[in-house]
């Protein structure tokens, strides 16, 4: 029987921005302008959120109003749509 060895490619963790629907109970605050990202009730607001890396590693998340990605020139890219988990796993 042969051994078969695993080659891992190292990949480079980057800064990534996500566009999501604020939900209620978020207590996050706006990195550009310093204002709390409220949910709003049938407004259906969205806002941007960040995972930042420093040097390869994960630093922080950084929260950000919707229009306020844009102003401040979208500081981690386009933002990619996703759509929240609509099924949680139960035990």
């Amino acid at each position: 029987m042969s051994e078969a060895l695993a080659v891992v490619t190292p990949v480079a963790a980057a800064s990534r921005a996500v566009l999501r629907r604020i939900e209620p109970g978020n207590m996050a605050v706006c990195s550009h302008c310093g204002q709390p990202v409220k949910f709003a009730a049938k407004l259906h607001k969205m806002q941007v959120i960040a995972n930042v890396y420093v040097d390869g590693r994960w630093n922080r998340v950084e929260h950000f109003h919707d229009e306020c990605y844009g102003e401040a020139l979208s500081p981690y890219g386009d933002p990619t749509e996703q759509a929240a988990r609509a099924t949680r796993v139960s035990s």
